[in-house]
């Protein structure tokens, strides 16, 4: 019976070990997404994706038990259901239908955080394997920068532009954006030896990137994500607060001498362009989704339909290029509450974090919060990956702070029904 009883905890270790090493993978590929395509399967985000959802359900079942949600996974949900509800009235069904699929999917990308990287190491790992991937990302860009493959767009060449095999610059820049306080806030967390550099030679890698794609929204998400190195600062010592800074400077330096002034140019036009209210051909598209907003304020189109509804405006379906404008217009007042509701339930816990992870929190959200001002991110995976290993990580309480110069304790105490999940990870 112990024999029996031993093999069988040994089996779940595997299968969790294995659960999480696929949520891993997932995160890795996060940053290339559209990048990689396999034939009839679609992406390999998408591919890694389904396969590590399976093993995480797998996993969470042979455990016979989940962890209470938090808020932000009750109104996570309360607006995905709200999303496929809005089918009834929608005015184009099957693009409701498809982005409730969508929803549905990333719904169960941030349970499986909450459920398989439930501790401080494993939320650190899932950082490093999306500043990873974003190095890839990144490496590719600069690769079509120098190979002077610029980025096509509905038939054009921008040549102020570039991205890696063609992806979309705005989102692969706000992506390259976000991986830049991760960077840093792993390099504060290893602060001895060569891992620590590892991180930080993310932040010269990902500013070029962002600059060669030539996206202004994503330049002022950089510029609020890279808020996170003076913000910390003052918690080191004088020669490596020096060398830090040098660092920083250098790498913006570096990347202002490597991107071509095309690139350069145009995101010196974001003043100007903010203040016209041109917003690079956004002002007309948002002027009317306000107004097909105020014909449903209350439950709007339907999730997905924002094309549809700003169509006889503009004569042609036009993606919306901002988070909570489409939401408001899709799904009305009512979604965009519960979304909102999601966001403020993973601030909330904010005051409860110790300095360093809450002043990394703070900027991470703010970078996503502005990065989304430009860009249809609701139903994107990078999106929804944020907000949920940010509400993991503020679900910890943390016990008394060290007095190792105010660096974040990794001790923590855990709620109910965590106190098992505690002692498989020390097994």
């Amino acid at each position: 019976m112990a024999y029996a009883s031993r093999c069988w905890e040994e089996a779940g270790l595997l299968v969790s070990q294995a659960a999480f090493g696929l949520l891993w993978c997932f995160v890795l590929v996060l940053p290339w997404d559209v990048l990689t395509q396999v034939p009839v399967l679609g992406s390999i985000p998408r591919l890694v994706g389904v396969v590590a959802s399976a093993v995480g359900t797998l996993h969470i079942l042979a455990k016979g038990r989940v962890r209470p949600l938090a808020w932000y996974h009750v109104f996570a949900l309360l607006f995905v259901l709200w999303a496929g509800v809005s089918s009834l009235w929608s005015i184009d069904p099957d693009a409701t239908r498809t982005r409730f699929i969508t929803y549905l999917q990333l719904a169960v990308l941030v349970w499986l955080i909450w459920e398989i990287a439930w501790s401080p190491e494993r939320q650190e790992a899932l950082f490093q394997a999306y500043v990873l991937g974003a190095c890839v990302a990144a490496g590719a860009t600069i690769h079509s920068y120098v190979a002077g493959a610029a980025w096509h767009s509905h038939g054009t060449i921008e040549t102020a532009r570039f991205a890696a095999l063609n992806q979309n610059p705005n989102e692969l820049g706000v992506t390259l954006a976000l991986a830049l306080p991760m960077a840093w806030r792993l390099g504060l967390a290893h602060r001895i030896g060569r891992a620590a550099w590892v991180w930080r030679l993310y932040i010269p890698l990902g500013i070029t990137g962002v600059l060669l794609t030539g996206s202004r929204g994503a330049f002022l998400a950089a510029l609020v994500a890279l808020g996170i190195i003076p913000w910390t600062l003052g918690r080191v010592g004088f020669n490596k607060k020096a060398a830090l800074g040098a660092l920083a400077a250098g790498s913006l330096a570096l990347a202002i001498t490597f991107v071509p002034d095309s690139s350069l140019e145009r995101i010196k036009t974001t003043r100007a362009d903010i203040e016209s209210g041109y917003f690079g051909g956004r002002g007309a598209i948002w002027a009317a989704g306000l107004d097909a907003a105020r014909e449903r304020p209350l439950a709007g189109y339907g999730a997905g339909a924002f094309g549809a509804a700003v169509g006889p405006a503009l004569h042609q379906d036009m993606d919306a290029h901002q988070v909570f404008l489409a939401i408001l217009v899709e799904q009305g007042l009512i979604g965009l509450f519960l979304f909102l509701a999601m966001a403020a339930a993973v601030m909330e816990p904010l005051r409860r974090l110790p300095s360093i992870e809450q002043r990394f929190s703070i900027v991470l959200l703010l970078a996503l919060a502005l990065g989304s001002l430009s860009i249809t991110w609701d139903h994107r995976k990078q999106f929804w990956f944020v907000l949920g290993v940010l509400a993991a990580q503020m679900a910890r309480r943390p016990a008394t702070a060290r007095s190792d110069g105010g660096h974040a304790p990794w001790v923590v105490t855990y709620g109910r029904g965590d106190e098992d999940l505690a002692g498989e990870s020390a097994r």
